[in-house]
């Protein structure tokens, strides 16, 4: 029988070889707290998975600039596909004269979609919805359970 401090050890049940990287980066995204750093620090040990955390957190910023409220809120100016699945994005935030453009991975471009879908912004396409929840659906029941709601 294990003791308290085995379990404290071990931290969380899943091991970092467990974890669908892009389920992760869903998670991660829509429902931060659902892997917290703390509570599930062997899944950040990983040299990949903490590139999914620093991903994940570079699109929750460009959401957080596209849902910005009155007049510092981002506005989206231009879209393209690039020949290798990426997409390419560019926004505005008149307010501080700042322009940004930044290259998604086709899964985050599909999580800054359902995210924005989500928070009454925009259309989401079945393609997008398709892709973000098959990669949820990897990481169980609950977790997907918490990050689509």
């Amino acid at each position: 029988m294990e003791g308290s401090s085995d379990r404290r050890k071990k931290g969380s049940g899943r091991s970092a070889e467990s974890v669908n990287p892009e389920a992760l980066l869903c998670a991660l995204v829509l429902a931060p707290n659902t892997f917290a750093r703390n509570r599930f620090f062997r899944l950040f040990e990983d040299p990949a998975l903490r590139r999914v955390r620093r991903r994940a957190y570079h699109v929750r910023g460009v959401l957080r600039q596209l849902l910005g409220q009155g007049k510092d809120k981002a506005l989206l100016i231009g879209r393209a596909e690039l020949d290798d699945e990426r997409v390419l994005i560019r926004y505005r935030i008149e307010s501080v004269k700042l322009e940004r453009t930044t290259a998604l991975s086709a899964l985050e471009s599909s999580i800054l979609n359902y995210a924005l879908h989500r928070a009454g912004q925009g259309e989401l396409e079945d393609e997008d919805r398709t892709r973000v929840e098959s990669a949820l659906h990897s990481l169980g029941a609950d977790a997907a359970m918490v990050a689509l709601t």
